[in-house]
């Protein structure tokens, strides 16, 4: 039997985020594999692979101006906004997400809608969504050097300073390397469906605005919240 129009209107909302550029991937086969392991009769579910929007990750005046208006921009703020638990899928190139995914986060999470400024206090407006990392490295796992201070840097200063709880980083090193063999990235697969597959959260993410959820920090101090192939 269909879910009735109240049982679908609270539903949890999961935005998945491929990052990845290439829909040919090992990231794109992560990301579907985080969907279909979700259960679909429990939450809906939205994915932004943005390899294939049209999208000008580039911030072009800072924030000195604001950018033109773009359907693509506005339409991930909304979904952003909907979100009760968000999905970064991603690679670290160079120590660092692709340019593609941090050009949108930086395009996305803008003052007014992720976060808002009076002065050197800081008020997280996006407070009450969890998140999920799923990142792929060419380093091991354990390295210090490798995904590890980028997924901390994204869980803490980039989601945290928003608001957003980041619940599971799940990560995948020595990619490409002789050490990445075809059995390692099909349990990763398995792992990873198996981790949506235990999601658990509710529809309760406070919107924006909400003074009575909205948590205020001082930006002077550390904002802690504490395809099979290719690379």
């Amino acid at each position: 039997m269909p879910p009735s129009a109240q049982e679908t209107a609270t539903r949890p909302y999961v935005l998945v985020v491929l990052g990845h550029p290439d829909p040919e991937s090992y990231c794109a086969a992560l990301a579907d594999a985080y969907v279909a392991g979700l259960d679909t009769e429990r939450y809906d579910v939205e994915v932004l692979r943005l390899g294939e929007l049209d999208l000008d990750p580039v911030l072009r005046f800072g924030y000195r101006e604001r950018m033109p208006d773009n359907p693509v921009i506005a339409r991930s703020q909304d979904l952003i906004v909907r979100a009760d638990h968000i999905v970064l899928v991603f690679p670290v190139w160079w120590a660092q997400m692709p340019s593609l995914l941090s050009g949108w986060l930086g395009r996305v999470l803008t003052p007014g809608l992720a976060y808002s400024m009076q002065g050197l206090r800081t008020t997280r407006l996006l407070r009450g969504r969890t998140a999920t990392l799923v990142v792929t490295s060419m380093a091991p796992t354990f390295l210090r050097e490798g995904a590890a201070p980028l997924a901390r840097l994204t869980k803490h200063h980039i989601l945290g300073f928003c608001g957003i709880t980041t619940t599971q980083v799940l990560t995948h090193g020595w990619l490409t390397t002789p050490r990445d063999t075809q059995a390692k990235r099909e349990r990763f697969l398995a792992k990873v469906g198996r981790a949506a597959a235990r999601l658990d959260v509710r529809a309760t993410a406070p919107r924006p605005g909400s003074v009575d959820t909205a948590t205020t920090i001082d930006t002077e101090e550390t904002v802690d919240t504490e395809r099979r192939e290719r690379p």
